[in-house]
Parts: structure tokens; sequence; C-alpha cells
């Protein structure tokens, strides 16, 4: 019985949950962290099992991510810089099933962006305009009143901007970053997250990575915890009253605490009945706010194809395989470990629809397809959907027009005995970093309640 009783109960092992957890240990709180899946991590999730164990989940952190790189130095992780192996891997475009060396891009027929982006990959275009039409002086700017005025969708600047929708369809929806499509993504966030990238990664451009993968910091962050993690633990309902809190989980077990820090993303949310009733800024976001539909397939290549056809073997195509990147995990840089297919927003859907097996074999076929020398030297060794994942809903928070404006602020407010961390609660950051000063912010609250 004493076992699902805590000071305070965390639900997630996720880096905020996790984050939260030992902030709250070392305040000397007794807390009890569960977890819906069978590991801890989250949306950090390294698949060991393959060749360099390439990431499913959370990639790398850029220079400015202060806490994951303090927490990966006081746990005695060892780091490496991946952005010089990074430059390496300069794609060869594939549009309408033609093949385009990047060098050749500037003057390729299929080349349609006005004169001043012509020189840029279709990926830097929406960068560049974001950058120069920025409003933002520092990221906090983004949840002022006065910027809700760009909480609009990130097409009408594309818009007045003069550019037509075929050009919007090859820098913005060919492999999408954030959404589904120019209609459905909030500018403002679009501004936030060019302002910043700008200032995580001022004067130093490194990308850093657990060396071994980045399931080593959570991994290593459970393995602080005094208490032992609850796995498949999903619950079903939260409830408090003046009294205490606690969460009903669907085996029927039920956990006790004084506070509940609820870490799960908002599409999970969507299936645990809180009682008292969210606050309906809160509630609505649980159900309209969208999350990022990402799916990867994992490739090991047999053999070197891309030494046979003298092109790169990183692809950034408008084919089903989405865009194809080099993984280089190896002691020796120049060892290509495997590829991963980034399939994002609707390219996503598309393989989500199909059963996993068929969604393999269609990456591998369009590979094959437009690039002959790949043809049957591709073993498609994982898939990785993050909507499929009944625990994650999508890879991450996304929001719509409107949005910031309605939501931001909302869904990181606590609820009476509840309060909430996660990246969609972050403010100032994003990503791995946000999780964890959400994570703070949540024991912050607490504290100042126990």
């Amino acid at each position: 019985h004493a076992a699902t009783e805590a000071d305070v109960l965390v639900i997630g092992a996720g880096l905020s949950g996790l984050k939260a957890a030992l902030d709250l240990q070392d305040l000397g709180v007794n807390v009890q962290v569960i977890e819906g899946r069978d590991r801890v991590g989250g949306r950090v999730h390294t698949l060991k099992d393959l060749p360099g164990q390439p990431e499913a989940g959370g990639n790398t952190f850029s220079a400015g991510y202060g806490r994951c790189i303090g927490m990966c130095e006081q746990l005695g992780l060892k780091l490496r810089d991946y952005s010089p192996r990074g430059r390496l891997n300069v794609p060869g475009l594939y549009i309408k099933d033609q093949y385009v060396a990047a060098k050749d891009w500037e003057k390729s027929p299929l080349n349609i962006l006005p004169e001043k982006y012509k020189k840029m990959l279709p990926v830097g275009v929406g960068d560049t305009i974001y950058h120069d039409t920025q409003p933002l002086k520092n990221p906090d700017d983004w949840y002022e009143e006065a910027s809700f005025k760009y909480d609009v969708p990130v097409y009408q600047l594309f818009k007045e901007k003069g550019f037509t929708d075929e050009q919007i369809d090859l820098f913005f929806h060919t492999n999408i970053w954030y959404g589904t499509s120019a209609h459905d993504v909030s500018l403002l966030m679009m501004y936030f997250q060019a302002i910043w990238f700008q200032f995580i990664s001022m004067g130093d451009r490194s990308l850093y990575a657990v060396i071994g993968g980045n399931s080593l910091l959570t991994d290593a962050m459970a393995a602080k915890l005094t208490r032992d993690i609850h796995f498949k633990k999903q619950v079903a309902g939260v409830r408090y009253d003046g009294s205490g809190a606690e969460a009903v989980c669907t085996d029927g077990t039920v956990y006790k605490a004084k506070r509940i820090i609820c870490s799960t993303p908002l599409p999970v949310m969507r299936f645990i009945r809180f009682d008292p009733v969210l606050p309906s800024a809160h509630a609505a976001a649980v159900r309209i706010v969208p999350y990022f539909p990402m799916t990867q397939v994992h490739i090991v290549p047999k053999s070197k194809f891309w030494e046979e056809d003298g092109r790169s073997a990183a692809m950034w195509t408008d084919t089903a395989a989405g865009n194809v990147m080099i993984n280089r995990f190896d002691e020796d840089e120049n060892v290509i470990t495997s590829l991963t297919a980034w399939c994002r927003g609707f390219n996503a859907t598309r393989l989500d629809q199909l059963d996993p097996a068929d969604a393999k074999k269609l990456v591998l076929d369009e590979i094959g397809r437009i690039r002959p020398a790949a043809k049957g030297k591709l073993e498609a060794a994982a898939i990785k959907s993050w909507v499929r994942d009944p625990f994650a809903g999508g890879d991450y928070a996304i929001w719509g027009p409107g949005q910031v404006k309605a939501y931001l602020k909302a869904v990181g407010q606590p609820h009476g005995r509840i309060h909430f961390c996660g990246e969609h609660t972050g403010l100032s950051n994003r990503g791995m970093e946000g999780a964890m000063e959400s994570g703070e912010r949540a024991v912050q609250e607490v504290m100042q309640e126990i």
C-alpha cells in the first residue's frame, strides 16, 4: 500500500517528468514516478540494437541547451559535437523523379524559387524569410500581447511576400518541419522557433549528442531516483480535493499524493479524465492543439551504393521516402552507420495508414525507383511512428493560428493540486531543453504549496 503513496506523484518518465522527480528528490521530497510504457525516456528513444544506435526521438542539442548539457556533465555522460559530421551530409535533390546535385540546384530548371532564393536549397528558404521579417527581439516575446497579431497562418506571410502556391509547396510543404501545411501553423510559432534557435546557438553552432545514444541520459536520470519507477501504468483518471490527489490506472492501481505532476503530452491527456474538469482553455487545448505527425524508417545499407553512382547518400525527395538523412555515429566520422528516412506531416500520415511492413516497403521501393543504384541494397531495420505511439500521439506540439494567444499559457497552469510539465508547456525553450525547463517550473510551483 505504501508503494502507491508519496508526497508527489509524477506521471510520465520522459525528460520533463524525470527532471521534475530528480529536483524534488534533491529537495527531500518523497516522489513516485509512474510510466505507461515499459521504458523510460518518452520521446528520447535510442534504437540501441541498430548500427551506430540512431535516435528515433530527441536527436541533438545545441550549445545553448544549458540544462541538458549540465545534466549530462552531472551524470558523467560524454558528449560529441556532431555538427562537423552533419556538414558532410549535403543531400542530392530528387524532385519530380529527377536528380539534381546540390551544387547544380541554383541553375536547375526545377528550381522555381524567386531570384533572391535560387542559391538556397529549398529547406533554407523559410528560415531566411523568418529571419528577414523577424519582429521578436528575444524568445520570451512570443507570449506577449503585442506579438499576438502574428498568431496567423504562416501562409499569410508567404503570400504577402509574393510566393506562389507552387513555390510554397516546394520550400515549405515538401519535407515539412512543422504541422501539416502552411495553413495550420502559426506564424508566431515560427518566429519564436527562429529566434530561439538564433539565441541558443549564438556564436556556437555545435550540435551535441550523448556518445552511445541520448537514451543514456534518461536512463542515468532514472537510475538516480531512490524509488523504483512503476512501468506499464496507464493513467485513466486524476482527481483531487481538499485533502489530496490521486491517479487511477487502467489496471486498477490507485496512487495517492499531496500533489501530482502530469507530464503527458496533450494527445494522451485526451484519454485521462480529470475531476474537477480542467479549466475551459486548458481543456480546449487538450482537444485541439495538433501534434506533429512524424514517422521514421531506419535503413541499414547492405553496400555502399553511393560509391556506385557517385552521389551523396543523403536524399531530399518529394516522394514517400521524404528526407533521407545520413547517420555517422561511428568513431570514424567517414563511416555511414545507417540512414533515416524522415517522413513528416502528411507524408507521415500516409505511412501510418499502412501496415508497418508495407510502410517500410513503400519507402524502400521509392528510394529504389528514384535511385537505381540503391535498389535491393537497403534493409528497413525499424520504423517508428510517433502518432501511433499511444503515449505520445505525435512528435511535438504545433501551435496553430490563434492558438498561441488562446492556449500557450493555459496548458502550463496548475489545476488545484495538479501541475503540468512537458515540452508543450515550455515558454522560453522548445524540444528537450523545453522539457527540462518545464520540469523545473513544475517543481517550483509544487514547493510553494507543500
